[in-house]
C-alpha cells in the first residue's frame, strides 16, 4: 500500500485530533494521579520558568503558532510546511526539558506516546515516501 496525498492528510487530521485529546486529557485527568505522587511533585523545587509566566507564555505560544502553521503548510503540501514542522519539533524537544520534573496520568502518557509516534511517522513520510514529491515547489496542485 503506497502513501497517497489523501492518506497523508488523514494522518495529519488524526494528529490534530490526538493533539486536542491530549490537551483535554491533561486538563481533566489530574484525578488519575495518586495523592502521594502529587505531593512528591509539589515538594520539587519550582523551576525558573514557572516564575516567569510572560516568558513561558511567549516561548510556548510562539512554538504552538509555528507548529500549527507547519501543520497547515504540510496539509497544503508546501515545502516550508515540512521544514517548519521539523524545526518546531526540534525546538519543542529542547524546550520540554526546561521545566524539570513532570507527572502524567496513564491517559496522558498513552496519548502522548501515540501523538509522538504518529508525528514521527508523519515527518518521516513527508521526507522519505512518495508523498515527499508533493512538497517540491514545481508540483501541480494536490
Amino acid at each position: 500500500m503506497t502513501m497517497t496525498a489523501y492518506r497523508f492528510r488523514l494522518l495529519l487530521c488524526l494528529h490534530f485530533i490526538l493533539e486536542i485529546a491530549l490537551a483535554v486529557a491533561a486538563r481533566y485527568s489530574s484525578n488519575l494521579i495518586s495523592p502521594q505522587l502529587q505531593a512528591a511533585l509539589d515538594a520539587e523545587p519550582v523551576h525558573w520558568s514557572a516564575g516567569n509566566l510572560a516568558l513561558s507564555v511567549w516561548i510556548y505560544g510562539s512554538l504552538a503558532i509555528c507548529s500549527m502553521a507547519g501543520l497547515i503548510g504540510m496539509f497544503m503540501f508546501k515545502s516550508w510546511g515540512r521544514t517548519l514542522s521539523l524545526v518546531t519539533t526540534v525546538a519543542f524537544m529542547t524546550v520540554l526539558f526546561v521545566p524539570g520534573t513532570a507527572v502524567m496520568s496513564w491517559l496522558d502518557y498513552v496519548l502522548m506516546d501515540l501523538f509522538s509516534m504518529l508525528w514521527g511517522a508523519i515527518l518521516a513520510l513527508a521526507y522519505f515516501s512518495p508523498v515527499s514529491r508533493l512538497f517540491s515547489s514545481t508540483r501541480p496542485s494536490a
